[in-house]
């Protein structure tokens, strides 16, 4: 039986927003992890929380998409700036990642 890879998550970086009643909950997480091609290697993701005044409620994460930390920062800040939901992260994490190359 395989061994489970062992992570440490940390959320460094939280912010929450408020519009037309509507709640964005963004986080930068540092994770961790003892797999070998990223052993001891901080990676870090992205969670998006949207609660709506009609009670809907989604979230999304984009799991280690950086290594570099001033990148992860930066692309953070944009996430929350632009009030980024949910169904909107895996577009936005493809437009950073593909092309902007």
């Amino acid at each position: 039986m395989g061994r489970k890879n062992k992570t440490s998550d940390t959320v460094i970086r939280t912010e929450v927003r408020e519009r037309d009643g509507a709640l964005y909950k963004y986080e930068l997480i540092m994770r961790e992890g003892e797999r070998v091609a990223s052993y001891k290697i901080a990676l870090y993701s992205f969670s998006v929380e949207f609660m709506g005044s009609d009670g809907a409620h989604t979230r999304a994460m984009a799991k280690e998409i950086f290594a570099d930390v001033g990148k992860a920062i930066v692309f953070f800040e944009r996430l929350v700036e632009n009030l980024v939901t949910p169904i909107d992260l895996p577009y936005v994490v493809e437009d950073e990642i593909y092309i902007k190359r």
